[in-house]
C-alpha cells in the first residue's frame, strides 16, 4: 500500500487521536480496513528487518529453531522444557531438538530439576552466555550504525514505536 493507503489519507489521527479511546468518528469497518491496513504493511519490514540483522552479524550456524531458544533462554535464565517450548510456541520435541543442537556446541546445557528430579531444566552454558552477549553487542552496533545513517525525525519515530511494538509482542505472549 502506498501513499494513497487509508493511514495516508488522514485515518491514523482520526483513529488514535490522543486522548480518545475508540474511533468516534470511524464506523467498525473503516477501524477494521486500517487496522488490515497496518498489519499488512508493518509485517514485512518487521521480518525482513529481523532477518537482515541475523544474517549480517557473524557467528555460530544456528537453525532458527536454535537461535530463538539460544535468545530465549538468556532471557528466561534457566527453565524447564516444557516452559521453554511454550514460551517459543513450538512443540516440546522440536523445543529438545533445538536444545540438543545448542548442547552439541557447547552453548547450552541440561541438569535435572532441583524442585522434581523427573524434570530437566536447560540454561545457558558459559560459553553460550558469552557468546550470546557477543552477537548481542554485535548487533546492537550494526543497528546503531544504520540508525545512525537515519534522520532526526526518522529515530525519533523508531523510538515512539518502541513501546507499542512491546505490547504487540505481549500479545502474542499472551495468546500462548
Amino acid at each position: 500500500m502506498g501513499s494513497g493507503s487509508f493511514f495516508a489519507r488522514g485515518a491514523l489521527k482520526k483513529l488514535w487521536r490522543p486522548g480518545l479511546d475508540r474511533a468516534a468518528d470511524l464506523d467498525e469497518q473503516a477501524v477494521a480496513a486500517a487496522i488490515d491496513d497496518l498489519a499488512s504493511r508493518l509485517r514485512s519490514p518487521l521480518l525482513q528487518l529481523h532477518f537482515l540483522v541475523r544474517r549480517n552479524t557473524p557467528g555460530p550456524d544456528l537453525t532458527p529453531a536454535q537461535q530463538a531458544a539460544l535468545q530465549s533462554l538468556l532471557l528466561l535464565g534457566p527453565v524447564r522444557m516444557g516452559e521453554l517450548a511454550r514460551y517459543l510456541r513450538i512443540r516440546l520435541p522440536s523445543a529438545t531438538s533445538a536444545v540438543d543442537g545448542l548442547e552439541r556446541l557447547g552453548l547450552a546445557e541440561r541438569s535435572p530439576d532441583p524442585d522434581d528430579g523427573r524434570a530437566v531444566v536447560v540454561k545457558l552454558s558459559e560459553h553460550g552466555q558469552q557468546l550470546t552477549s557477543e552477537l548481542v553487542a554485535a548487533r546492537n552496533a550494526m543497528l546503531a550504525g544504520h540508525l545512525g545513517e537515519l534522520s532526526d525525525e526518522d529515530r525519533a519515530n523508531l523510538d515512539r514505536a518502541i513501546p507499542a511494538l512491546h505490547k504487540l509482542m505481549d500479545r502474542y505472549r499472551d495468546d500462548l
